[in-house]
């Protein structure tokens, strides 16, 4: 690990004191979205029916992952006796960019996901570098006896009532 900036520093320090502990464990995830908080998958669905076309970054790719399946996963590792401590990826399988969940999010929308354009992450610009592949490995699950979380498109549409119904509230 390399952090970058206070947060990442911040981060680091309670990955390690956690890891100081005999049965410690640290679930690293990423592009998390739920029917709770603000999140790229919310936010699509609310800009699909502002505008006619939305602009998204094709050139950052990751797993994007049911707060859910997560939650699931970690009550899973929790009670598995065999699970070694350490560092576990917990995110959804298979990977997609931006630019392809919003599409996603358009077609399970019923709209059409041509009116989500590709673009570059230099036109959006952030006050943090964001990596342009954040893919993580699953094999500790494996180690550790556990099966690997289900892919990222399965969850979205097993997550898609309740998204949908949060949305309307």
């Amino acid at each position: 690990p390399a952090p970058v900036n206070a947060y990442g520093r911040t981060k680091l320090a309670g990955e390690r004191a956690v890891l100081g502990y005999e049965h410690g464990y640290v679930v690293r995830t990423a592009w998390l979205y739920g029917a709770h908080g603000p999140n790229f998958v919310r936010t699509m669905a609310r800009l699909a029916g502002e505008r006619d076309s939305v602009e998204v970054v094709d050139d950052q790719v990751g797993q994007p992952t049911w707060t859910g399946d997560l939650a699931a996963r970690i009550v899973e590792l929790a009670g598995a006796e065999a699970a070694p401590a350490g560092i576990y990826h917990g995110t959804n399988g298979g990977r997609t960019s931006w630019f392809g969940l919003a599409r996603e999010v358009f077609t399970l929308l019923g709209l059409d996901p041509e009116r989500v354009r590709p673009t570059t992450s230099d036109r959006f610009p952030r006050p943090a570098a964001r990596p342009a592949f954040s893919v993580l490995g699953h094999g500790r699950w494996a180690r550790a006896g556990l099966a690997p979380m289900r892919g990222w498109r399965e969850a979205l549409h097993a997550a898609w009532p309740s998204l949908r119904d949060a949305q309307r509230g």
